[in-house]
């Protein structure tokens, strides 16, 4: 038998044993209650099919910190606001977010505005994470995982008459003065809703116990107005909002964010045909225009010559359509979608109007695709079988450049011209298919087991990177990169195996699984010759290129509930993710280590209060490509506690690694930035002591 294989048959028998323990406790005594249900665990919800977090609760500024809190998920931290999800070992374009139900087309080539970015934490509702395979209808190319953001808009009344309700907040947290505002006003009947939503973020440099990050100050508004109306059989929405970044640093990436100016507008429609068929209809479009530089908030280089500016923009439009049909115990669903999106990015020089570099000019992707599925639930069992094609075509238009000279410049053109003279219209198709399968084993357990093949077709810097640079999708390495055009589409055969297991007092919901990832992208040493002079010259690193690799990832996690009294609760998560190549022996780039958590709670009428331990194991299982640290394991101590000062009024104390320990998360990028606190090339460090308040308002 294969070593994968045997790791993954391991994994699953753990996740069964580890409930099978659990299984001598006392079945429930409430007989009137579902015996399987949810861990409800300080704002979240989870069972090994989702797992959901109610964001606005979290006290965190990028909303890919509250997400981290999920069984399998984290984040990888180039910034203070930019956090890109990770789950289960893959991250980036391998995970799709959607807001609302909607995609979101970001504009900086570096993910400086990953997707989750925008949504504020304080204006959003709930964000909800598929555990598992996610089912072919969900989205194009999830072959990492699925999460659906939900802003919060207010809730319809119940009757004729108009009202008014809403609410008021703010936070301040001493490190870094960092201060959140938000506000929602919604106005409603039964019929009708119209809602203003906004939140403004400020900070400046955030404090480690090794020094200052510079620069980590950041500025963001993100503002939100929607109609809504339903009746009897319909439900519709439009909604148009605003994210606007202002001055935000990114120490982990070459440059740091000037501005990001973001329209995104969105209708959806839902139809009850009839009491068997339904219709969902959505349109979404993102407008998004994106400044960085490396000089007007880290020190500047030490000369004129040296001073970049990259403007770049994405634009672009996102749909579904879709119609489903019951018949009898059976749901028949199928849709259309796309994404069609463009890219442009241009490197500039202020101080020599000769300088510059075309890195993706008149670029195009688009992404159609088709799905179908059939489910089937009955009183100890459900099943859902699904099929998905995927077209996906990509192209892009001739670089150019000025302003380099000597050796640089003639290895500048020689990869121009190579590139200009390929053919650069690129198109893939391929067939996904998804099977889920739950059964309850009785009163108090429920199996579930997703086989699913999945595909992600290159991304639009894996092919059209022609010039070595760091525009990489926020891979955050600090080495060259160039694109190929001869990529293979990623294919990820998956299974998960879960258990929901509920007693009288313990509640646990583990689930093991394991990838093999065909052709997956990442950058490997290149042979082009011209590229590796030019990465030589630029960083004392040849060049890294795009391409294909063989690759497994397979891994446990879990969370749990243990409830002492009625007011007294324990919780905690656990995750352990493996990620290796299996072409060669080396592991994938920026794997999380194995991590839980442990929480006691005491919930009262009026008050609550969290003391919680976050632990993080060494990882050393790091990729030697990349040129990947190794980092030493940790333990931190947060605490909050919430009071109901009046029934509209919710106040929050709040103590981030209170024991004020040093700390390194694998995640978090390296420092770039020079004449820093942090050295050059060192990994970031956590941030220090930190000590919050709020206040939230209702009305």
């Amino acid at each position: 038998m294969k070593p994968t294989i045997k790791s993954a048959i391991v994994l699953a028998a753990m996740g069964c044993a580890s409930s099978a323990l659990a299984g001598d406790a006392k079945p429930s005594e409430a007989a009137d209650q579902p015996a399987i249900e949810e861990i409800v665990v300080s704002g979240q919800q989870l069972t090994t099919q989702l797992a959901a977090i109610a964001v606005d609760r979290e006290i965190v500024i990028d909303t890919a910190d509250a997400f981290s809190r999920l069984p399998g998920a984290d984040r990888n931290k180039n910034g203070r606001l930019t956090g890109i999800a990770q789950y289960r070992g893959m991250y980036g374009d391998r995970v799709s977010v959607n807001i609302d139900g909607l995609g979101v087309i970001s504009g900086g080539p570096n993910a400086m505005d990953a997707p989750l970015s925008y949504v504020s934490p304080m204006i959003t509702e709930e964000l909800t994470l598929v555990r598992g395979v996610p089912g072919v209808a969900s989205s194009p190319e999830a072959i990492g995982g699925h999460i659906d953001a939900k802003i919060a808009r207010g809730e319809f009344r119940e009757d004729d008459a108009f009202g008014i309700n809403g609410m008021a907040g703010a936070r301040y947290a001493d490190n870094g003065d960092t201060t959140s505002a938000a506000a929602r006003v919604t106005a409603s009947n039964r019929s009708h809703r119209i809602s203003i939503v906004g939140q403004s973020d400020r900070g400046d440099d955030q404090r480690t116990p090794a020094g200052r990050i510079i620069p980590s100050e950041l500025a963001r508004d993100r503002y939100d107005l929607s109609y809504a109306f339903r009746d009897e059989r319909t439900q519709f929405q439009a909604f148009g909002g605003r994210l606007d970044t202002r001055d935000t640093g990114t120490p982990a990436l070459a440059m740091d964010i000037r501005y990001i100016d973001s329209a995104l507008y969105g209708l959806s429609l839902e139809r009850e045909v009839s009491s068997a068929t339904r219709i969902t209809a959505k349109v979404g479009y993102t407008d998004v225009d994106h400044v960085m530089d490396n000089f007007s908030l880290r020190p500047p280089p030490d000369t004129g010559m040296q001073y970049r500016q990259n403007r770049a923009g994405g634009r672009g439009t996102v749909f579904t359509l879709s119609a489903d049909r019951d018949f009898g115990d059976f749901t028949v669903r199928g849709g259309v979608d796309g994404r069609y999106a463009e890219h442009e990015s241009l490197i500039s020089n202020p101080n020599n109007a000769m300088f510059f570099i075309h890195n993706f000019n008149d670029i195009q992707r688009d992404v159609t695709g088709g799905f179908v599925t059939v489910e089937r639930e009955t009183g100890a069992s459900a099943w859902e079988a699904g099929l998905r094609y995927v077209d996906v075509s990509s192209s892009a238009g001739t670089v150019s450049f000025g302003g380099l000279m000597d050796m640089m410049g003639m290895n500048a053109a020689i990869l121009a011209d190579a590139f200009n003279a390929a053919d650069r219209e690129l198109s893939w198709g391929s067939v996904d298919a998804v099977f889920k399968y739950s059964r309850d084993l009785g009163p108090n357990a429920r199996v579930n087991v997703d086989l699913g093949t999945k595909t992600r077709s290159p991304s639009y810097q894996e092919l059209y990177l022609w010039l070595p640079l760091q525009a990489t999708g926020g891979l955050a390495d600090g080495r060259n990169y160039i694109g190929n055009l001869a990529l293979d589409p990623e294919r990820s055969n998956e299974i998960a195996v879960g258990l929901d297991w509920t007693a009288d007092r313990f509640t646990m919901s583990p689930q093991a699984y394991f990838k093999d990832v065909d052709n997956y992208i990442m950058g490997t040493p290149t042979t082009v010759m011209a590229a590796n002079m030019l990465a030589m010259m630029m960083s004392g690193n040849g060049a890294l290129q795009f391409n294909n690799v063989e690759a497994e990832i397979y891994g446990l996690d879990l969370g749990w509930r243990f409830t002492v009294s009625e007011r007294i609760h324990l919780d905690g998560n656990a995750s352990y993710s493996r990620g290796r190549r299996t072409d060669v022996s080396d592991n994938l780039y920026r794997q999380a280590p194995p991590n839980g958590s442990l929480a006691f709670n005491i919930v009262d009428d009026a008050w609550s209060f969290r003391g919680e331990v976050i632990a993080y194991d060494r990882q050393d299982k790091v990729s030697s490509v990349n040129g990947e640290q190794v980092t030493a394991g940790y333990a931190i101590v947060n605490g909050r506690v919430t009071w109901y000062a009046l029934p509209y009024l919710r106040l929050e104390l709040h103590a981030h690694n209170l024991f004020d320990r040093g700390y390194q998360d694998h995640l978090a990028g390296v420092n770039r930035v020079s004449d820093a606190d942090i050295p050059v090339g060192e990994k970031l460090w956590g941030a220090e002591r930190t000590i919050g308040v709020g206040a939230v308002m209702t009305f």
